[in-house]
């Protein structure tokens, strides 16, 4: 399928370009980046490709920080049992096990708690609260969970067990009554970032017990595993976040955590780079794995464990659950999209909300990803068991999915989250009542544009932009993710020299010609294009640059996002689009008057572009009937009139392919019927040994006229 997508792209100076270039030493291409995205001081763009661990901002900044590292020390002082409630996810999972380790060394009489995904849900329940009453709790403490919490966090304190609440997510305007709270987005809090993940924040903890402590830098130590849940949990890798990610990956690369290690040697990476994406594509999920099909205190076991074999057995059980995780991933998946094509109009629901019977609720949530991606319209997932609707969702950008969710509040059980993912839970009755609510929510702040995916490029560039050194410049901008993406670019007017599938015909190749320069490219996903462009097309190409290595040589390659044909190329076959239906009704008098003005805007377009000759006509008819058995499906006669043009090696396009095929049909040698804007059906017809006069087709003759009319025109070139 060949998704039109819309490149917003930023505009910069190539003046400033230059001069930023010159002050801050960096090349062109990497000051056309930082201009982009609002950077054009010195020292920003140094800070920026130089972080440093004393950029960390003071936890104390943070709201009911000091409380919850006071309450904290007395519990291990007084020796009071502490249980940390966590969360499945790898977020919570890695929040759990820093804190978990920090108290644990600390001689804290401390244990964890990590609700079951089916069972219980994400976040703080009674029923896990009156679990831990059973084990003699004095004090808890959640992390990545709890800021929605009003009711349980007054039944855990009505039972007399003090809670302190470490969040991240979005938070109402009623917070729950505990000892602490500690989130940044809290209204009243005055903390300078507030993008921390949950894991972030359980750091920030840790640094505050610290300082308390004189533990001088402990909390460090524990920077690969924040690194891990930050990443996972695609927060925006700016600011302190940026610091966490870039330094907690070195960390991960030569991690002392020997679960993390483990993790790491079984799941592939063993030896390799590891990057953002490696974190987030290959770790992750195998994380995720441990509460999506099982008990995600397995996880905290993992990267709490100071047993090698007990570390090797549960990575590779990990490994083997996230096998099975995809498998029913993608039987959900098939059901879903089935239900979707069948009951949902998705050009008229902007949110796409889809129920069905026992999904597993391990894995709706990634499934919902998959259909945002597919539609590219935000979807929710719900899983009914028993009359209960539990859920996930994930939006898209120009949906605030977690305000969306606060439209609906009347509807809904529980729900909480971000901006682009939620959870939320509801009776089965309220299903099409939910779906229409969100659905007029989202008329309201939504616009048809809001609709179609949109590629972010950083700048237009040309030849002299690109090397091997300026391409491995842009590593420095590492690592990639959820604010701060892979630089991505335009470069104008290239032609497709090569072009051919590989990889089982998965992923486009191309090789890209400018004037005497060829560029390596490669679209991973999309041998599709190669059925709507030819060889020799003028085309506009939307991608991220690297460098690929083979046989010890090495080559800037084009990592494509999205190609389509050049500006000047789209003109003029809207030109001969419209001209096509203008000969229809032609007359010589009409066509000098009401064409002047297009043929001035195309006067590239010469005598030979749009009057058919009799070779061109041979050529025709030989290709169709090359192609055609019986009947022949075009799609798009632009395209089919390129690969006419290339196995001929003439000149031909839409317009005289379009009246080509006219001129055979009213010789009566083949039928045709319209198939959209710019297909057609051919069928061929036996012309019984008769010979056939062009001069008996009245478009044959209309065009020798206008041949004739363009020779005698100031027009003709």
């Amino acid at each position: 399928m060949h998704i039109r997508k819309t490149w917003v792209c930023s505009k910069v100076s190539e003046y400033e370009a230059e001069r930023i270039s010159r002050r801050a030493g960096i090349s062109k291409l990497a000051a056309k980046v930082f201009l982009s995205r609002g950077m054009n001081e010195c020292d920003e763009i140094n800070d920026f490709l130089n972080p440093t661990l004393e950029s960390f901002y003071n936890p104390f900044l943070m709201k009911d920080m000091d409380k919850a590292a006071d309450r904290l020390i007395h519990a291990i002082e007084k020796g009071e049992r502490i249980v940390i409630y966590g969360d499945y996810d790898v977020d919570g999972i890695t929040s759990t096990s820093i804190l978990y380790d920090f108290l644990r060394k600390k001689e804290a009489h401390v244990d964890y708690y990590i609700p079951d995904r089916i069972e219980e849900g994400y976040g703080i329940s009674r029923a896990g609260i009156d679990k831990i009453c059973e084990s003699g709790s004095d004090l808890i403490i959640t992390v990545d969970c709890g800021i929605a919490a009003i009711d349980e966090v007054k039944y855990a304190v009505d039972k007399g067990i003090d809670i302190i609440i470490t969040d991240h997510h979005e938070c109402r305007d009623e917070i729950p009554e505990a000892e602490a709270v500690v989130n940044p987005h809290r209204s009243d809090c005055n903390y300078p970032f507030k993008d921390l993940a949950g894991v972030g924040v359980a750091f920030k903890l840790l640094n505050a017990l610290c300082i308390k402590m004189g533990c001088d830098r402990e909390y460090m130590a524990y920077l690969d595993l924040v690194a891990l849940g930050t990443i996972a949990d695609v927060v925006p890798l700016v600011g302190e976040n940026r610091v966490i990610a870039k330094y907690g990956i070195q960390e991960i690369k030569n991690t002392s955590n020997l679960g993390l290690r483990m993790l790491i040697n079984n799941s592939g990476l063993e030896g390799k780079s590891i990057n953002s994406f490696g974190v987030s594509f290959i770790l992750s999920p195998r994380i995720n794995a441990a509460g999506r099909l099982g008990d995600a205190s397995r996880a905290v076991k993992l990267f709490t464990t100071s047993c090698e074999k007990e570390a090797n057995d549960i990575s590779i059980e990990l490994n083997e659950e996230n096998k099975n995780r995809q498998e029913t991933e993608t039987e959900i998946l098939n059901q879903a999209i089935e239900l979707i094509e069948k009951e949902i109009d998705v050009e008229k629901e902007k949110v796409i909300v889809v129920a069905g019977q026992n999904w597993h609720h391990g894995v709706i949530g990634i499934v919902a990803s998959r259909i945002t991606e597919r539609y590219y319209r935000p979807c929710i997932m719900l899983s009914v068991e028993d009359g209960i609707a539990k859920g996930s969702g994930r939006s898209i950008e120009g949906l605030n999915l977690f305000k969306a969710l606060c439209y609906c509040d009347s509807l809904l059980q529980k729900y909480g989250g971000h901006e682009l993912a939620v959870g939320l839970t509801m009776e089965e009755k309220n299903i099409n009542a939910f779906r229409k609510m969100i659905n007029r929510y989202a008329d309201e702040v939504m616009d048809e544009k809001d609709l179609v995916p949109r590629i972010k490029i950083d700048a237009y560039i040309n030849r002299e932009d690109i090397s091997i050194e300026s391409v491995t410049e842009l590593e420095k901008l590492a690592p990639f993710g959820a604010g701060n993406p892979e630089p991505a670019f335009v470069f104008e007017g290239l032609e497709i020299g090569e072009m051919y599938a590989v990889g089982n015909n998965r992923h486009l190749k191309l090789k890209l010609k400018s004037e005497n320069t060829t560029f390596d490219a490669i679209g991973f996903n999309m041998s599709n294009f190669v059925n709507h462009f030819n060889l020799g097309d003028i085309i506009d190409s939307a991608f991220s640059l690297g460098i690929n290595t083979w046989n010890s040589e090495r080559k800037v390659q084009m990592n494509l996002k999205d190609i389509k044909l050049n500006e000047t190329v789209i003109r003029k076959n809207e030109y001969l689009y419209e001209l096509d239906k203008y000969v229809e009704t032609f007359d010589i008098n009409g066509y000098n008057k009401g064409y002047k003005r297009n043929y001035d805007i195309f006067h590239s377009v010469d005598i030979d572009e749009i009057v058919l000759e009799r070779c061109d006509l041979v050529a025709i008819y030989q290709y169709l009937r090359a192609n055609c058995a019986k009947t022949l499906v075009i799609d798009d006669l632009f395209v089919f009139a390129g690969r006419i043009a290339c196995s001929y090696r003439i000149k031909m396009n839409y317009f005289k392919l379009k009246k080509g095929i006219k001129i055979f049909e009213e010789l009566k040698l083949l039928i045709a019927e319209p198939m959209g804007e710019t297909g057609m059906a051919i069928t061929l017809l036996d012309s019984d040994g008769q010979k056939k006069k062009l001069e008996d087709s009245d478009t044959f003759n209309k065009l020798q006229a206008l041949k004739k009319s363009l020779k005698n025109s100031n027009y003709a070139n």
